[in-house]
């Protein structure tokens, strides 16, 4: 080689250089400009979807389980009891006959074990062993166990279940539609019971008319919504 190409070569080295640290400084600028500007910005944003749906009457986190049965109680739940129970005797012999047929003509639920029923027969005892209080009431011509709960403490969710137009599908969840058995219950006892002296009931004769859920066809439980003694002696409203 010449002597005289060495500038030319150095030249060359320099500039080939001063080239690449210039398109590295490019590549380094437009990262450093995307990064900030990544960080600056979502790529896409998530949304949930609302449904379109109507929710429920009780979706509130602060449902009145006590406010909504006084709002169905003497318009809807008084009024379809009194309509739509069967004398207890016509039931207790169509279970008799055939369970299956009786489910299927007077009960409610999926499983047609909820029955409204109405009837007349004497107090044979006053039960107050416990807080769930009963009344044993004797009626002609039938060999069924038949009480009536009075409280405090009352047991199942037959009056809600019975009625058929409270569904769990109605509330948000299995607490709000426990409370609405409790606040009927409740109901039961501010409305139907309050002022009956059950000291004084038995030998009495009585007109009732209630719910009860079928578990044993030789002992039933009425939850009362109405309950009438004979106006004679104690244990009259």
């Amino acid at each position: 080689m010449r002597a005289g190409n060495a500038p030319s070569g150095k030249r060359f080295a320099r500039n080939l250089s001063h080239t690449m640290t210039n398109l590295i400084s490019k590549k380094l600028l437009t990262f450093a400009v995307f990064m900030l500007l990544a960080g600056a910005c979502k790529l896409w944003t998530i949304r949930p979807i609302e449904s379109t749906e109507q929710k429920p009457a009780a979706a509130s986190a602060q449902f009145d389980a006590a406010g909504y049965v006084a709002s169905i109680w003497d318009s809807k739940v008084v009024p379809l009891v009194n309509e739509k129970s069967v004398e207890l005797t016509t039931l207790l012999a169509a279970l008799e006959a055939d369970a299956e047929a009786a489910k299927k003509q007077y009960g409610s639920g999926d499983s047609g074990t909820h029955f409204l029923v109405k009837g007349t027969g004497r107090v044979s005892r006053f039960d107050s062993a416990s807080q769930n209080r009963t009344l044993a009431i004797t009626v002609p011509n039938q060999k069924t166990e038949i009480l009536i709960q009075v409280g405090p403490v009352f047991r199942g969710t037959a009056l809600r279940d019975a009625v058929g137009f409270i569904q769990f599908n109605q509330f948000v969840n299995q607490l709000q539609y426990a409370d609405v058995a409790n606040q009927l219950h409740e109901r039961v006892a501010a409305s139907v019971l309050k002022n009956i002296d059950l000291t004084k009931a038995q030998g009495r004769q009585v007109s009732f008319a209630g719910a009860f859920t079928l578990a044993d066809r030789n002992k039933i439980v009425i939850t009362p919504v109405s309950l009438a003694f004979d106006p004679k002696g104690g244990g009259a409203h």
